[in-house]
């Protein structure tokens, strides 16, 4: 990852060239989208007004796909400029509760989107889609056993489904490969990688990253694949600081072992709009990459 040019985008910039004239071209970065005004009740009572985060976006059909938590719903958008609002809730019955979707899980596998929220418990159902456009979805499995929190699906090149979570700052990220047909765990759980505070400073706890009295936080899993490499990126180390940041760290193989990256890939710990953790990263139609982040979208170039 040494050779990655990370621009971090805070002004207004051109993002397709290729648009016809009298089209709009440009974004304000961050992205304005109408989301959640006190999704659940007793925001409000705390103060906060209006709130999300951990942001996944995927390519489905030539459409892009927006979730994050607790949005009672999610964007799709053909050029990542404007975006349209599906309203859905995705709790079952069973499931008590106002927390919809918290740092979603969402993957395509073959013609299939598959969506899957945070939780500790193992009767969270997994969704499936091919028209997700149209808000048309059903379990694909009513109960995911395994469960976790901040989860992340990655579908290798080769077909194999896997899936990473965590959010602790006593345990390690974990990845496990999964059944493409039932999700059934294939195995056990494997350790990806644990946090290292006294050796990368930015991972360190606290606003000015002083805080020794209390271990960071590592979460916000999320895999990608590039030139036969492995990179999985976390967010750390508090989300509630400035610094919160990607960092990442890359391997030959989907479950490790992995060698870690001293810079983060994302890190904006300054200005309005900061704490660029949390994070995913895609591929647009035209195979730039970008990152997207709770509060910053980013572009990177030569991956």
């Amino acid at each position: 990852m040494k050779n990655i040019i990370l621009l971090l985008v805070v002004t207004v910039i051109t993002i397709y060239c290729t648009q016809a004239q009298g089209q709009q071209t440009t974004y304000c970065n961050p992205i304005n989208l109408d989301y959640g005004y006190t999704p659940i009740p007793n925001f409000s009572e705390a103060g906060r007004h209006r709130a999300t985060a951990d942001p996944v976006i995927v390519r489905y059909n030539n459409d892009y796909y927006l979730f994050s938590t607790n949005q009672w719903g999610y964007w799709w958008s053909t050029d990542m400029l404007h975006w349209n609002f599906v309203s859905r809730k995705f709790l079952r019955p069973w499931n008590a509760g106002y927390d919809e979707l918290c740092a979603p899980a969402v993957a395509v596998l073959s013609d299939t989107m598959i969506v899957f929220g945070s939780t500790y418990t193992s009767n969270f159902s997994v969704w499936m889609s091919t028209n997700p456009k149209a808000n048309e979805w059903k379990p694909l499995v009513d109960s995911f056993a395994i469960g976790g929190w901040d989860p992340d699906f990655f579908v290798d090149t080769d077909g194999k489904l896997y899936m990473y979570n965590g959010s602790s700052n006593r345990y390690p990220l974990y990845g496990i490969e999964l059944n493409r047909n039932n999700l059934a765990p294939m195995g056990s759980r494997k350790e990806m990688y644990l946090l290292e505070p006294w050796r990368y400073g930015w991972q360190r706890f606290g606003e000015y990253m002083d805080n020794t009295f209390l271990d960071p936080f590592i979460e916000g899993a999320w895999m990608t694949k590039h030139n036969n490499k492995y990179y999985l990126q976390y967010g750390a180390p508090g989300t509630e600081f400035s610094g919160y940041a990607d960092g990442v760290v890359v391997g030959e193989h989907p479950l490790g072992p992995f060698t870690p990256q001293s810079d983060p890939l994302s890190f904006k710990p300054g200005g309005f709009a900061r704490g660029a953790g949390h994070g995913s990263t895609f591929q647009d139609a035209w195979n730039n990459w970008w990152h997207v982040s709770t509060m910053v979208i980013s572009v990177k170039t030569n991956f």
